[in-house]
């Protein structure tokens, strides 16, 4: 009996992720916990088809790829010293209820599984997987040894069903998982089937001898085969590419130039030592149709620049001053002059190195502030927590 499942292993779930959307979340148990389809039946003997799929859903939910993952089910194995699970909780179980809720029937068909991997209690009311089929140890070694014997198979219509899929995988020796790849359409919130699975086998030779044949098809179209560490692999080496060429495009793209106007600094003198900046911009504010940029000047000097916003005002400005002299207050006027061409070039490169210094700071305080929104930056919720304690303590 093939153990074949809608979403992969554990194991393999794992390693997709690296490389792909998640498949779409199974269906709950009565709201409580999750479940999925389970895996093709062999076809051959007396069984019936209701027979093969009751075998094959009830073995799936005792399987090794859904026993790792699904909390519901190993919570129930739990509640009972030697692991067994009444058959009144498994009929709840969303798709074998849609198979059958009649226990005589479900007891009937298992009977004639030749498997062996579930064990009926003797009053019949209740089932386990059996004890010496022990669930494989899941770490590192086993999920590679997974891997080795999966399989990537596309070309598949968009609107396949499982079942179908399940049909097609039943003809192969022996596939024990079958995982429909899916993507999350955000149009329509839902998670739809990107034509293409994965299938693992239970030896690597037996999907060595899949991937080896010339030629699979699947209602007419030819499928595209490879080994899913190949298919990861490449993948992988995809989205490397992609964000290598998004990072040259970023740091191909030239920052922005600072472009500041020209002939518009107007240099004064005579400023008392006592003198403050919001005093001198008060002084040439008094000079109506001009907007001031940026002041340079510091207190316990007597001279400064003032750099107005638009190009060509300086001697403008000056003009509207009555002999170049503007009123500082009662007792003190500062004499106004044109900056020189060295000034000028001297004032906006300072001006220019400042403002890319500024830019550069306020992106950097931005990085560090997302690092910590995501845990980052030295570990940003620790260091919170430790905090707390400290004052608790």
């Amino acid at each position: 009996m093939a153990d074949v499942a809608v979403t992969p292993s554990a194991e393999v779930q794992e390693e997709v992720k690296k490389a792909e959307v998640p498949a779409e979340e199974p269906e709950a148990k009565n709201g409580a916990a999750k479940e999925e389809p389970a895996p093709a039946a062999e076809e051959g003997g007396e069984l019936s088809k209701q027979e093969r799929a009751i075998i094959r859903q009830v073995e799936y939910y005792f399987g090794d790829a859904n026993l790792n993952r699904d909390k519901f089910l190993s919570e129930q194995i739990a509640k009972n010293e030697e692991g067994w699970v009444p058959l009144t909780v498994l009929i709840t179980f969303k798709r074998l209820a849609a198979l059958s809720t009649d226990t005589e029937e479900i007891l009937a068909a298992l009977n004639k599984s030749e498997e062996g991997l579930i064990q009926i209690s003797e009053d019949k009311q209740s089932l386990r997987r059996h004890p010496e089929r022990p669930i494989p140890e899941h770490n590192e070694e086993r999920r590679k040894e997974i891997q080795d014997r999966t399989a990537y198979a596309k070309g598949f219509p968009l609107d396949s069903e499982m079942s179908a899929l399940l049909d097609f995988a039943s003809a192969y020796e022996k596939v024990v998982n079958v995982t429909m790849r899916k993507h999350f359409d955000k149009p329509t919130k839902s998670y739809k089937f990107k034509g293409s699975i994965f299938l693992t086998f239970e030896t690597k030779e037996q999907a060595k001898s899949f991937l080896d044949q010339e030629k699979i098809t699947y209602n007419e179209r030819e499928l595209l085969r490879k080994w899913q560490v190949d298919y990861l692999k490449e993948k992988q080496e995809e989205f490397a590419k992609k964000n290598e060429k998004r990072k040259n495009k970023k740091e191909a793209k030239p920052e922005p130039a600072f472009e500041l106007p020209k002939n518009a600094i107007v240099v004064f003198e005579g400023a008392p030592e006592t003198s403050t900046r919001e005093e001198i911009r008060e002084a040439f504010e008094k000079v109506k149709d001009f907007d001031i940029a940026y002041i340079e000047f510091s207190k316990g000097e007597t001279k400064g620049s003032v750099r107005l916003t638009e190009e060509d005002t300086a001697e403008k400005y000056i003009a509207k001053v009555e002999e170049g002299k503007l009123k500082f207050n009662d007792e003190v006027s500062l004499t106004l002059r044109k900056a020189t061409e060295e000034e000028e070039k001297e004032f906006l490169d300072k001006a220019i190195e400042f403002m890319k210094k500024r830019r550069d700071f306020a992106r950097n305080k931005g990085k560090r502030f997302n690092r910590k929104r995501h845990g980052g930056g030295g570990g940003g919720h620790d260091h919170k927590h430790r905090n707390k304690k400290a004052r608790a303590d």
